[in-house]
């Protein structure tokens, strides 16, 4: 069994409820496109942020630890590789249409792990029977077995481990601080504006606010990948056989939510079963 170990910075850029689920600019929730930037798209994305906003955590997934048969190996090449999500996946709950609050299912899911000439790709098929369906004709057990396992958990003490946001009304309060800052030296109208926003926004203290509650919560995923699957490795640097007919375990949770940088955390692990040579 080949594990991987990841973690990192997520970017989604969406509208929050009451909001409806295709609002672009966010108007009775708790999250805002400000001024100069483009229409919200719901789009999670593990690296390559669009819109990146200023003092936010640094977007981007990595593999942090490798273990083969249960050994963990510091110097395994795929230490380090990037992780990602293709095919413009999205969080689809509908305003609890599709499934209950926040816990419907990721769509699509393709992940890919790559590092150097090393590349590994799995879809994961949401519905094996007829995986051309919409995915509102879905069977709702379909639904359910992509969807979080557990949903808007609180648990201050996993997502300050993960993540060093031990207080978040004192880091939100710094931020507030720097962009400030930032608008006393801004002489961009746009610019200002879209700091405004901010600032208002972070200057909303009261704990039961969404702005808060959310940095401590997380959602739970477990699930195997079961669909289509790539693996380039040339020099077979990887150093086993991955089994690409039987299915991949993946467990992650996604939380920390930070409304102002329109981001989170995820941490997780892939297990690969592996071939005898």
């Amino acid at each position: 069994m080949l594990s991987l170990y990841f973690s990192g910075w997520f970017q989604c850029r969406l509208a929050t409820d009451p909001d409806p689920t295709d609002e672009p600019r966010g108007v009775s929730g708790f999250t805002f496109a400000v001024a100069g930037e483009p229409d919200f798209d719901r789009i999670i994305r593990l690296r390559d942020p669009v819109a990146p906003r200023s003092h936010g955590p640094a977007v981007g997934v990595q593999v942090d630890r490798v273990a083969v048969d249960g050994r963990v190996e510091p110097g395994h090449p795929l230490v380090g590789a990037r992780v990602d999500l293709l095919d413009q996946p999205r969080f689809e709950s509908w305003n609890a249409i599709l499934r209950k609050g926040s816990s419907g299912p990721i769509h699509p899911f393709h992940l890919e792990l790559a590092q150097g000439d090393v590349r590994i790709r799995r879809e994961d098929v949401l519905h094996p029977p007829d995986p051309s369906l919409p995915l509102h004709q879905i069977p709702p057990e379909s639904v359910e077995r992509r969807s979080a396992v557990v949903s808007m958990a609180m648990d201050h003490v996993r997502i300050a481990d993960a993540t060093g946001m031990a207080d978040p009304l004192a880091l939100r309060a710094r931020r507030r601080e720097q962009l400030v800052a930032d608008r006393e030296a801004c002489g961009d109208p746009v610019a200002r504006a879209a700091l405004d926003k901010r600032i208002e926004e972070l200057s909303i203290v009261a704990p039961h606010k969404m702005q808060l509650v959310t940095m401590n919560l997380y959602n739970d995923y477990r699930f195997a990948l079961n669909g289509p699957s790539e693996v380039r490795d040339p020099r077979g640097r990887v150093g086993a056989r991955l089994d690409r007919g039987a299915e991949w375990p993946i467990l992650f949770w996604m939380g920390g939510w930070d409304s102002d940088a329109l981001c989170g955390h995820i941490r997780g692990t892939l297990m690969i079963p592996t071939q005898a040579p």
